[in-house]
């Protein structure tokens, strides 16, 4: 058949891995033949209820139905329709706000609860969803260019917007049957964002490997699927990871079978790159960078690569940097901001002025900072709104909470821009310390003074007992600032 849609890439893996398992979320199992079937069931079900091609569905799934997240995805692409994945672990008013945006006339969920005020014509549990083949619409009748997804983002400090990711977007890479050289991946990321959705809900039929989802990321559960599943690759966001290196039992884990360690989706610590490689020293580790805004994409493809803090690969010619003019930078080690082109521009649902900001002639304006250093590969430096301009030197949080992570009591870290009535801003920073550990926090300031510039070091630092974190385990800057503002006017108030 013509794989015009990745729906149709499905089919074509039902057909030549009919009985290999595509996902498994550790409560059930899922083959290519079963995936394939359930997705035209459950698609011709949302058609028969009135679904017409571009209508939006909204999927409030948690992982605890990874596989029912999969099939839901595939059905309304079978369906003609635009999949709005939600992460349950959000509020019921930022899951609102979703709706509103996206103004879904149907629904699937497990957290029925958090879409009860949202005007629906239909909506399904996932163990009650609607299945009629008889009406699944003929796929070769849908278009192949239309809006596939919309995914929720708003990094880390605004409100939500949403993504669109169109059907050809979503084909890039995909050729035939080829195979993932890695045949299963072990992960926790939630399968709403664009790492969980168009990575690993994707990743089956797209390279035909297996994905094993964890429900609920716990460091111990972790590692005893690694022992049980013994997956080829693991992929941890840098939170997770450091989680799982300061398990008291790490070390009487296998990790034999896994060939790569794969991670992304926030700035890795390089303790956690040194330590992962004494410990697991067969290991592949890859640093990756992407966003759900698309137009970048790349990792680093060596051991020389990883070692190098911030590195997240060779700088590649779909992506540049550009200073504030907009001119590009051909320099080495001169920082600017990060743009990425790509032949299927996205766009933000329903907001013109963001998408006219963000996305100019193919090109993807990032908001992230960094520099290519004399080897050509790209040095991550921070966000450029999260740059910090202390009495006129510009200082990136990034190189600061790096130096935290190097103490060996601090297990994450988190430097923001306070407002100073003579510097215009001055830095303040929030640390959670390792299980076990004991350090005040003059403690980790002096370490600073000894490995940063004296205007680096914090003048201000708070320890934490947990840190406020988006569902995909990114810490929220915006819930610190506030916090951290206050703290350094006591602290200036008390001086």
């Amino acid at each position: 058949m013509e794989v015009r849609r990745i729906s149709d890439a499905l089919k074509v893996r039902a057909q030549h891995q009919a009985g290999e398992i595509a996902h498994d979320d550790t409560r059930r199992q899922i083959s290519f033949a079963e995936w394939d079937r359930e997705a035209d069931d459950v698609g011709g079900g949302l058609a028969a209820a009135g679904l017409v091609p571009g209508d939006r569905v909204f999927l409030a799934i948690s992982n605890n139905h990874a596989i029912e997240m999969a099939i839901a995805v595939f059905a309304v692409f079978r369906a003609g329709g635009i999949a709005c994945p939600i992460n349950t672990r959000l509020t019921a008013r930022e899951i609102a706000d979703y709706a509103a945006l996206c103004e879904p006339r149907f629904c699937l969920t497990d957290a029925p609860e958090l879409v009860t005020n949202i005007d629906l014509e239909g909506c399904w549990t996932v163990d009650a969803m609607p299945r009629d083949i008889s009406a699944l619409p003929d796929q070769s009748a849908l278009d192949p260019l239309a809006d596939a997804e919309i995914l929720g983002t708003s990094g880390t400090t605004g409100k939500i917007k949403g993504v669109v990711v169109s059907h050809p977007d979503l084909m890039n890479g995909v050729t035939g049957t080829n195979m993932d050289r890695s045949r299963s991946t072990l992960h926790a990321l939630p399968l709403t964002g664009s790492g969980g959705n168009l990575g690993i809900v994707m990743l089956p039929a797209r390279g035909g490997a297996t994905a094993i989802t964890q429900p609920k990321f716990d460091p111990k559960g972790f590692l005893d699927l690694v022992r049980e599943k013994r997956p080829n690759l693991v992929y941890l966001v840098p939170s997770m990871l450091r989680l799982i290196l300061d398990h008291p039992d790490v070390a009487d884990y296998d990790f034999g079978g896994v060939k790569y360690l794969m991670t992304g989706t926030a700035p890795l610590p390089h303790d956690s790159v040194i330590r992962a490689a004494k410990l697991w020293p067969h290991l592949r580790i890859r640093n990756s960078y992407g966003m759900s805004e698309g137009g970048v994409g790349l990792g680093t493809t060596s051991q020389e690569q990883v070692q190098k803090p911030g590195c997240v690969g060779k700088l590649p010619a779909h992506m540049q940097l550009r200073d504030e003019a907009g001119k590009v930078i051909t320099e080495a080690n001169v920082v600017g901001e990060i743009y990425g082109w790509q032949k299927h521009a996205r766009r933000y649902w329903k907001d013109p002025q963001a998408t006219a900001e963000s996305f100019k002639g193919g090109w993807t304006k990032t908001g992230d900072l960094g520099f290519v250093d004399a080897d050509g590969d790209l040095i991550m430096a921070g966000r450029s709104k999260e740059l910090i301009i202390r009495g006129g030197y510009n200082i990136t949080p990034l190189e600061i909470e790096t130096t935290l992570h190097l103490h060996p009591a601090v297990q994450q870290a988190a430097v923001v821009g306070v407002p100073h009535e003579v510097l215009g801003e001055d830095i303040a920073a929030a640390v959670t310390l390792r299980p076990g550990a004991d350090a005040s926090a003059d403690d980790i300031l002096a370490f600073c003074r000894e490995h940063l510039a004296d205007n680096k070091v914090p003048r201000t630092l708070v320890v934490m007992d947990v840190m406020p974190l988006n569902p995909n385990g990114k810490i929220l800057k915006k819930d610190l600032a506030g916090p951290l503002a206050k703290a350094a006017a006591d602290r200036r108030a008390a001086a």
